[in-house]
This record gives C-alpha cells, structure tokens and sequence, in this order.
C-alpha cells in the first residue's frame, strides 16, 4: 500500500508538470520561457515545500488540503490561458500557479519521510512513478489532447486520495 500511494503521488506531479508545459507550450509561448518557467518555478515549489514542512510539523491530512491547492491552482492556469491565450505578460502569474503545484513535492517528501526504512526507497517509489506520470501524460497529450491534460490529473487525485485513506 505504501509503494502504491508513493508511485501514484509521482504520478499525479508528473501529470501536473506534464500538463504545465504543454498547455503553456500551446496557449502562451512555444519557445524556452514557456519550459523555463515550469522548470524553475516546480523546483523554487520543491524547494519551498521541503523547506517549510521541515520548520514545521504537518500532520498528513494537510497533504489533501495541498492536493486540491495544487489541482486547484494548476486549473486555474488553464483557464487564464483560454481566456488571454499568448499573452506573455501573465507568465508570471503562471509560474506562481506552478509554484504552488511544486510545493506539494517537497512536502510530500518531508512529510512522508518515514514511511519506508529508508528515505532513498520514498524517493524510488516517488520518482519512477513521477516518470511514469510524464511519459503518460505526453503520451496523453499527443493521443488525446488537452481533454487528457485536464481529465487525467484529477482522476490520478482521486486514486491518491483513496490510496492516502488507506495508509491512515
């Protein structure tokens, strides 16, 4: 159960970082700021996360209240872009949406630190699945478009969230 709930938490961010970059790739700018921005602003998240839940202690229910805030935030990224497509001054504002995204992996990581023997098998579990999570969601994209961006993620949430449940 643990090695599920870890690999689909990758999977989830990998569909979210996936979906990130092909939707600002299509609606925003197919050229290097488009990819520099999930890029930085996924790790300045990662970076975040780590930092702020190790000064903290977060009990894992606060992981469903950042799911949804990472869903919530990737969705609401999508919908600026339908409604300014190309228009390159809210890149800002996107990589502050993917930020907020981003912070669910290093909370994840510090949050669920002891959930395996060793931290190195967290980071398997989460990084295969994590991989898995972007060739799916490229794979996704070109079989199936934007209606795979934006159905796959929350589908992924709702396992993750059964899957979290569980280890409870």
């Amino acid at each position: 159960m643990k090695a599920s709930f870890t690999a689909c938490m990758g999977i989830y961010l990998g569909l979210l970082q996936t979906g990130y970059f092909f939707h600002l790739e299509v609606w925003l700018t197919a050229t290097y700021p488009g990819f520099l921005t999930v890029l930085s602003a996924w790790m300045a998240g990662t970076v975040s996360g780590l930092h702020f839940s190790k000064a903290r202690v977060l009990k894992p229910s606060m992981m469903v209240v950042l799911l949804f805030a990472s869903l919530t935030a990737y969705y609401l990224s999508f919908l600026l872009l339908k409604l300014y497509p190309y228009q390159s001054g809210f890149l800002p504002l996107h990589g502050a949406l993917i930020f907020v995204s981003g912070v669910q992996g290093g909370v994840f990581f510090q949050t669920y630190r002891n959930l395996f023997p060793s931290s190195s098998s967290l980071f398997l579990w989460e990084n295969n699945g994590f991989i898995l999570g972007w060739v799916g969601g490229f794979a996704g994209f070109v079989l199936y478009g934007t209606g795979f961006t934006l159905t796959a993620p929350l589908v992924t949430l709702g396992v993750t969230l059964v899957l979290h449940r569980r280890l409870e």
